[in-house]
């Protein structure tokens, strides 16, 4: 991903797209355009004004924002051709005189041809006194209390100095909410002309509460005694979409209070969770968005951890020396007024990253306190007040969800993107998965100050969320190993242990324990009877706070924990019964289920004493999501990691495990877990799958195959093997579906494009079970191509095409990427998702539709030549099967003849 630096048409397609668009969704939002009102709302017959939306109002005011002068039009100065502006001329509605201290809005194209740059349609022409005391203003007044944003972009049009209407020193343009001065800016178009060619400057103010009858106010005043520019304001307020905001700058500066180190102190139910931390980059030039997934958690490794104060209101926390501020840094604004000092509005965070030879980026982490749909709308405004081009180089902006770069932004405040709005709508996270702001600098050694404001709505969609649930029914309820679902309550819970980490069933339960002395702050499930409880075991902090307790699970110091994680720990691995923690769902109906989970290693010792856990989430009797989490510093894994898996066909009753497995240590870290889930498809019917494995035998398989429900599936076998004489062709006629008692006709044959069919097969150490899509079609290397055949299908109908392929193993016995890369239509394909963690299988799926003749065909070839011993690894590519999801013909036995007359 490259950094944005949007040109002239892309930057106008975005202000229009913020004032028709929403950072939150688009269900509920109510979008308020004062020029359009004031146009909409005059008619030439009577010049009377009305407003129907109830919303605006345009008064005259003075450079403090208090109105002096309330007007309305009248037929004197209605609708009509300005023509006293300089040399140009303005069709549109006037409050006060023609010129000063007036608000107009043009109703055409027209344009101040011959003093300045033109305005837009609806685009205010706000005018003010010179020499009085008399500034336009335009006010919004919320009709119902609620969460609203607002744009205000503005931009000069004076043209020159010879001009007779002004001094060419612009205008100072102000914004209020409820009658405080959150930010003013002067914008002139002699400033930075040659570098801003739009001549704009624009406020995003973030989403705030504004109960009814409070308001925004946007005021033109001139700057210098004998001034009066004339300027183009966009003034746009949206009313967002109800739902649970978490704030950053709220967060801060409502636990401003706390100690003066900390680990995490803004961490509640009400305000989620915000970290404050350094990136250190391996270089002084890295991109970010380059970086390696994963990698980010082993980057963010520094806590800001000092709390300092700097004037103006300021509160700031910095890496070192107490309460001197050094870079980086993040303050917030914790005054309800604008501070000239830091340039930052109310609540708004002022972040600082140290010049790129130091490679210290300043991040902003927000975690979830509770799982759920999560939107984004991150503001970052340049304020840098340098006073030569060596200080002004503009920072990037980076947005970031569970480590992977969503979207990012150059800004830069003597160019055109001195503002930028970066988003992400209705993204489902786990608690306590992050969100990262990075603040970067920009290519000089020299780093900028930005204005930041990050808020994350949680959408109003329930999800069966572990940790929740588990706090509800403690808090609130009897405790015990089960625990019903707080979403519907009726889901349920266990806490358990298993002997196999990848078992289908755990071996005994957690009882629920009463801790004592300091532990009484935990809630503790564990398998042993003391009050502390034995390995493994669940806890959970009571206060619904972030929590550190450095005396809880381990002697070593722990991370700060969020409101709903459970802390879990397995048992030693040195131990003889090893158990691994577990935790069970189990669904509460048929459907189609999406999983996901966050886990973290809480250990910071580093060490093989900390090397990590392996997390496993499993469902019947495959795995398709497993991490390991380490934060041992010499270790290969990240700190941190997400767990997903989807389209998972589930019946009633079945379970999800999601499992806490200790590694080779003599010890077993602590892990901060999530876990969630929600019923992606209710499916009364499983759908018509064919199944096919490559070199298998016709057999049924419990909990198999990427669609259809978990219990019995049966699959076709298509054999290959030494046994049987050499060829580089099969077909596998007539197949079952996976049902196994419905017949079709449906036909599938590969053949090697090159010669004799390579079978190769795959188990890791001590593996037992099913033997299915365990042996494959190989190919060496890219020209080595097989082509396979699906016909006696339906005629141009369309389907979907799982093929599963397989990581294989290196000299080391270690899963690698087989680079299998299948073509089906066209379409190229590598098999690179997840779909069974223990047997290290991966897929790719297609959506195609049969031909007239109703068949499906394609490809299938290695990425990479196989420069390894066919005996001992998989470099090549491995073709180990596939499903077929769609209607097919009914089925029509061999031999039989249908005669029509």
């Amino acid at each position: 991903m490259t950094k944005k630096k949007l040109d002239l048409f892309d930057r106008y397609a975005v202000l229009s797209l913020i004032a028709v668009m929403s950072a939150f969704g688009a269900s509920a939002r109510t979008v308020y355009d004062a020029g359009k009102a004031l146009r909409e709302n005059c008619t030439a017959a009577s010049g009377a004004y009305a407003n129907p939306y109830g919303v605006w109002s345009y008064h005259l005011a003075n450079n403090a924002g208090v109105i002096k002068t309330t007007a309305t039009l009248s037929s004197t100065n209605g609708r009509r051709a300005f023509s006293s502006v300089g040399s140009g001329t303005i069709d549109g509605f006037s409050i006060g005189t023609a010129q000063a201290g007036s608000i107009r809005t043009i109703v055409s194209g027209s344009s101040i041809a011959t003093v300045g740059e033109p305005l837009e349609v609806d685009e205010l022409f706000m005018f003010p006194e010179n020499h009085e005391d008399k500034f336009p203003m335009v006010r919004f007044t919320a009709p119902v209390a609620g969460w609203y944003s607002a744009f205000v972009s503005a931009h000069d049009l004076a043209k020159d100095a010879a001009s007779s209407i002004n001094a060419n020193s612009g205008v100072r343009v102000r914004v209020f909410a409820q009658g405080n001065a959150i930010i003013h800016w002067i914008v002139s178009l002699e400033d930075y002309a040659a570098s801003n060619p739009t001549h704009r400057f624009d406020f995003q103010m973030p989403v705030r509460h504004l109960a009814a009858g409070e308001t925004i106010d946007v005021v033109v005043d001139r700057n210098g005694a004998n001034s009066n520019d004339p300027t183009g304001v966009k003034f746009i307020v949206t009313k967002e979409d109800e739902g649970m905001f978490y704030d950053s700058g709220i967060a801060m500066t409502n636990c401003v209070a706390s100690a003066a180190t900390y680990e995490n102190p803004y961490g509640t139910i009400k305000d989620g969770s915000w970290y404050y931390l350094t990136t250190t980059v391996p270089s002084a030039d890295a991109d970010l968005a380059a970086l390696a997934p994963g990698n980010f958690s082993r980057m963010s490794s520094s806590r800001i951890s000092t709390k300092g104060t700097l004037s103006g209101g300021l509160v700031g926390f910095g890496t070192a020396n107490g309460t001197s501020i050094k870079s980086p840094y993040v303050m917030a604004n914790n005054t309800a007024a604008y501070s000239s000092s830091s340039l930052a509005a109310p609540c708004e965070l002022q972040a600082h990253p140290t010049g790129a030879d130091n490679k210290q980026w300043t991040t902003i982490r927000f975690r979830p306190p509770v799982a759920g749909y999560y939107s984004a709308s991150v503001v970052a405004r340049h304020v840098s007040n340098g006073t030569s081009t060596y200080d002004y180089t503009g920072v990037d902006v980076y947005l970031l969800a569970s480590e992977h770069v969503v979207t990012n932004a150059y800004v830069f405040m003597k160019d055109f993107c001195a503002t930028a709005r970066l988003t992400f709508d209705a993204r489902l996270f786990a608690a306590g998965e992050p969100v990262d702001i990075v603040i970067a600098p920009h290519g000089d050694q020299h780093s900028d100050a930005t204005a930041v404001s990050a808020i994350f709505r949680r959408e109003d969609v329930g999800v069966y969320d572990a940790g929740k649930s588990y706090y509800d029914v403690h808090a609130f309820r009897s405790a015990s190993e089960y625990f019903s679902d707080s979403f519907d309550g009726t889901a349920n819970w266990l806490l358990a242990m298993k002997v196999d980490p990848w078992a289908e069933a755990h071996s005994s339960l957690m009882t629920y324990l009463t801790p004592s002395g300091t532990k009484l702050t935990w809630w503790t499930h564990a398998t042993g009877n003391s009050n502390n409880g034995t390995a493994p075991r669940f806890a959970m902090s009571t206060n619904g706070i972030a929590s550190v307790d450095s005396l809880y699970l381990t002697t070593s110091p722990l991370l700060a924990t969020t409101p709903y994680e459970l802390v879990v720990q397995p048992q030693s691995p040195t131990s003889a019964d090893r158990g691994s923690a577990s935790l069970r769902a189990e669904v509460p109906s048929n459907g189609i289920y999406r999983v996901r989970s966050y886990a973290r290693d809480l250990n910071q010792n580093s060490g093989d004493a900390y090397d990590g856990v392996r997390v496993i989430v499993s469902a019947n009797s495959y795995a398709p999501a497993s991490a390991i989490v380490s934060r041992d510093n010499g270790a290969s894994y990240s700190y941190e990691a997400a767990l997903s898996a989807d389209r998972l066909w589930m019946k009633q009753g079945e379970a999800l495990y999601f499992t806490v497995d200790p590694r080779s240590s003599s010890s077993s870290d602590a892990t901060a877990l999530s876990a969630c889930y929600e019923i992606a498809d209710d499916a009364a019917d499983a759908p018509r799958v064919i199944n096919i494995d490559i070199t298998g035998s016709d057999d049924r398989y419990v909990g198999v195959g990427r669609e259809g429900w978990s219990d019995w599936t049966r699959w076709n076998g298509i054999r290959f093997s030494s046994k049987l004489p050499d060829t580089d062709e099969r077909t596998k006629q007539n197949c079952w579906e996976a049902d196994g008692t419905t017949h079709r006709n449906v036909s599938f044959t590969l053949k090697r494009d090159s010669g004799a069919y390579i079978a190769k097969g795959w188990s890791p150490s001590g593996y037992t079970g099913p033997t299915l899509l365990r042996i494959w079609a190989k190919s060496t290397g890219p020209s080595d191509t097989y082509t396979f055949t699906l016909s006696k299908l339906k005629a141009n109908e369309p389907y979907t095409l799982y093929l599963y392929s397989s990581k294989g193993t290196d000299g080391s016995g270690n899963a690698v990427d087989g680079n299998a890369k299948f073509t089906v239509g066209g379409v190229t394909k590598t098999a690179d998702e997840t779909w069974n963690m223990r047997d290290a299988k991966v897929l790719t799926r297609f959506d195609v539709t049969s031909d007239a003749n109703g068949e499906i065909g394609g490809t299938f070839a290695a990425g990479d030549a196989d420069t390894s011993s066919l005996a001992t690894s998989l470099q090549g590519g491995a073709f180990c099967g596939l499903t077929l999801v769609g209607e097919f013909p009914d089925y029509v036995p061999t031999g039989t003849a249908i005669s029509i007359r």
